[in-house]
């Protein structure tokens, strides 16, 4: 009975410590497996170093390494580019809530997707960082990275706000001062962009980059001449990307100026938004052939923007209607004037075609309608009309020449001027002889009377 107590004791003894010398073996095994592991992942092999991090957190006993190695293995799979990288990551964050490489974690992962350019998906991971547990290194970097994935976003709002507070930073100050500069441009503050751009501009990193946008900008401010000296020394400096644009951007600065002759050339440069020209590309360069005495060229350009219904439009019938009269093609100045005069965008262009629009009807004739009810109409909408006499006399004739005397007189009786005398004699007789005809001798006597007495 003792030999079988001792026996069991001694069977347990044994059987214990051989277990502890399994364990530690196994644990020693697991830590140095997970240095092996880490070896490799700083090689840069991620994959097997993977796999044996994978095994040291099933097998090791201790939590840290447990914990350690999840991270690496999370981090393996980021920088193998694996569907569930996100997966991992965020199983380590959950299972080791209390690990120190959590918000390291968290800043690595966004930092890494960032240098890849994916930026949809460096903002989720910087949207989970902590900036309070960050140095003043990291908490810089995460500022620019994050605004500047925000940017790339095209979330400008959250982006100036975290660019803002690196602005003046020793190594993100300038990049941060070019997006903030580029986000005011893009947001239509040419007088923030500009004093942005300034402040940059005598960097080689940005020189290339800041020349159109410079340029652009002086134009947009109405510094016309400097942006054509900017856009012409990109253009000098033979930035091709950006020819096309450039070209406008002088081109259309000249024509401010209404220095047309030099505008001509750097329009006709211009390529067009995706090689398309608008219709304001067609009327600059149409009205600069017109003011340069180049009717023709002007005829083809303006004809181009037809088929507008707007401001632009409506100036460019206007102008076409004048090339028109100065090729003595009055039909097709005619068209081109009634077209001006029946839109509402420029009061001024529009009466000067209706009074154009009537004077060419008087001298033409016009196969919409008589041209007495085109005078007329003019009369009534323009009666502060300084050509307003004018026309008015040409209504008389044109009342006369459609024998309505009747009209003509009414008028006359409104309009007593003394160079009307002769023509208030005339029609005074031949309504009297109307009135003679249908039986109104009273009335015709009248009008006899009043035809003497003139």
């Amino acid at each position: 009975m003792n030999f079988s107590k001792a026996t069991v004791i001694f069977l347990f003894i044994g059987s214990w410590s051989w277990c502890t010398a399994q364990q530690s073996e196994l644990y020693h095994h697991a830590s140095k497996t997970y240095l092996e592991a880490l070896d490799l992942y700083r090689a840069q092999h991620y994959q097997t170093a993977q796999q044996l991090f994978h095994n040291v957190e099933l097998t090791s006993a201790d939590q840290i390494i447990q914990s350690n190695s999840a991270f690496y293995r999370a981090q393996c799979a980021v920088r193998l580019e694996l569907p569930v990288a996100d997966r991992l990551m965020e199983s380590f964050i959950t299972k080791y809530p209390t690990s120190v490489k959590q918000n390291k974690a968290q800043l690595q992962v966004a930092d890494y997707y960032f240098k890849k350019a994916k930026f949809a998906r460096a903002l989720k991971w910087y949207k989970k960082v902590n900036t309070s547990t960050l140095n003043n290194a990291d908490l810089e970097r995460y500022r620019f990275n994050f605004g500047y994935t925000n940017y790339s976003t095209k979330n400008f709002k959250v982006a100036k706000q975290l660019l803002l507070q690196v602005e003046h930073s020793e190594n993100y100050g300038s990049q941060a001062k070019y997006y903030l500069g580029y986000m005011a441009y893009s947001s239509d503050d040419y007088t923030g962009a500009s004093q942005y751009f300034d402040q940059v501009s005598n960097l080689d990193y940005y020189k290339t980059e800041l020349g159109y946008y410079q340029a652009d900008l002086n134009f947009k401010l109405g510094n016309f001449e400097k942006a054509i000296e900017l856009a012409k020394h990109e253009l000098d400096a033979d930035s091709k990307a950006n020819t096309s644009e450039l070209s406008k951007i002088i081109g259309e600065s000249f024509f401010n100026l209404k220095n047309y002759k030099e505008a001509i050339p750097f329009l006709l440069g211009y390529k067009g938004k995706q090689g398309k020209w608008s219709n304001t590309d067609y009327y600059q360069l149409g009205f600069a052939y017109y003011k340069q005495g180049d009717y023709e060229g002007a005829l083809l350009e303006f004809n181009k923007i037809i088929g507008g219904n707007n401001a632009i439009a409506q100036n460019a019938y206007y102008h076409l209607a004048e090339c028109y009269i100065r090729l003595d093609k009055k039909a097709e100045a005619l068209n081109a004037f009634k077209t001006a005069s029946e839109m509402d965008y420029n009061s001024k262009i529009k009466q000067d075609s209706w009074l154009n629009y009537a004077k060419l009807s008087y001298d033409i004739g016009n196969p919409y309608q008589p041209t007495s009810e085109i005078l007329s109409s003019f009369v009534k909408l323009y009666p502060k009309s300084p050509f307003l006499e004018t026309i008015e006399t040409l209504l008389i004739d044109s009342y006369i020449s459609s024998k309505n005397y009747e009209n003509a007189l009414n008028l006359l009786s409104k309009n007593k001027r003394p160079e009307n005398r002769i023509i208030d004699q005339k029609v005074s007789f031949f309504r009297a002889l109307e009135l003679y005809n249908a039986n109104k001798n009273d009335q015709a006597l009248t009008l006899i009377d009043r035809s003497i007495a003139i």
